[in-house]
């Protein structure tokens, strides 16, 4: 019996590798199987983890600038020598995790942060204190709704309202009237590995899907939308974009920026979770085990455990669906071979449900296990 253990993380809880090492230990008591551990990431918190899981990197810290001032904080990437690749989370950079709940104003916070920490990779490129050809950012989980705007700020890009200089906030987009952008050279290829799969603008863009649970209010979505058009339409005339559709609205338009700005490729959830890591390699699996903090219409989105149902659905005799909370709505969607375990049932309140999930997942696996010897005999 073979037994694919792959969960993304569970925010404010613990990262993927954390999740799948738990449920191995659970199962693994229960269970006479051969597990195999394949902890996933699709580009947002917890993907830094996975790739050293995944890569066995070398972990390298910079001191960078805070989303919303310029104290310094330290932040980790991965160094992959032998393939001269380095491994960057957005969240790590800009996420929820760093911006304390009053400053949680996307409107007036940018991604100076990533750009703070590229011009200094940059350095030690040129300096041969470290040799790269690559850079993958995993993108997802930010804070930010700046169009990566703050990111190109420290590479020289500058705003202006007729002849006055504004700052790099979104606030500041929809009265902009120009900006001055010369295309930089960095000693590396940028690669984002996108966490979603929608556009940049529109009501089903970054700002109406996204801003709310970064902080912004309702009445500030249509000035904030309004900015980015107002930036695109900018950048359109100066020849820099052709077509915004071919956008993506991953991370808050930072995706999108990364293309604009440095000229990155783009790589999907799907293609670094089946690709990268050797899911796709994996022969015969009886069942699987994923799962994330909360499941909802974006989960299947292209994010990692709709990638995970998606491509072992006809595949498995049952995938184990483990969340906080499961949207109802969505679980009439899902096939009829997942079985959805919510964790908040196991609790009184979301609260608890947070702090005690080691619980949670000892009290899963069990329901697991009952599951699988009932399939099995």
């Amino acid at each position: 019996m073979n037994f694919l253990i792959a969960p993304n993380s569970f925010k404010e809880c613990s990262d993927s590798v954390g999740i799948a090492d738990l449920f191995y230990q659970n199962l693994s008591k229960k269970l006479n199987a051969n597990f195999i551990i394949k902890p996933i990431s699709d580009g947002g918190d917890g993907f830094l983890n996975v790739c050293v899981d995944i890569f066995n990197l070398k972990k390298l810290t910079y001191k960078i600038s805070k989303p919303y001032n310029d104290d310094l904080f330290t932040c980790e990437v991965g160094y992959d020598e032998q393939n001269k690749s380095l491994f960057i989370e957005s969240a790590r950079v800009l996420g929820m995790r760093i911006i304390p709940k009053s400053k949680r104003k996307p409107g007036y916070i940018n991604s100076k942060g990533l750009g703070d920490l590229l011009k200094k990779i940059s350095k030690d490129v040129e300096s041969g204190r470290i040799a790269i050809n690559k850079i993958f950012i995993g993108i997802g989980g930010t804070g930010t709704n700046d169009l990566g705007l703050g990111a190109a700020s420290l590479f020289g890009l500058k705003l202006f309202r007729d002849n006055k200089k504004l700052k790099i906030e979104p606030a500041n987009y929809y009265t902009s009237s120009q900006i001055i952008w010369d295309k930089t050279k960095l000693p590396f290829k940028i690669i984002s590995v996108i966490d979603v799969n929608n556009r940049l603008l529109g009501k089903n863009g970054t700002v109406y899907t996204y801003s709310l649970q970064k902080g912004a209010t309702k009445e500030e979505l249509p000035m904030l939308e309004k900015g980015f058009f107002n930036v695109i339409n900018l950048l359109k005339k100066k020849g820099m974009v052709k077509n915004e559709r071919e956008l993506s609205g991953a991370g808050g338009g930072l995706a999108a920026g990364l293309k604009i700005f440095f000229n990155s490729e783009t790589i999907t959830s799907r293609d670094f979770i089946l690709k990268q890591p050797g899911v796709h390699k994996i022969k015969k699996i009886d069942f699987v085990v994923t799962g994330e903090g909360f499941f909802d219409k974006q989960s299947l989105m292209e994010k990692g455990t709709g990638v995970i149902i998606d491509h072992f659905k006809d595949k498995v005799e049952k995938i184990f669906l483990c969340c906080g909370k499961i949207d109802s709505k969505i679980m009439k969607k899902l096939p009829k071979n997942v079985h959805s375990i919510e964790f908040a049932r196991y609790f009184k309140n979301d609260d608890e449900s947070i702090k005690q999930y080691k619980k949670a997942i000892k009290l899963a696996s069990a329901e697991i296990t009952d599951q699988v010897n009932q399939s099995v005999f």
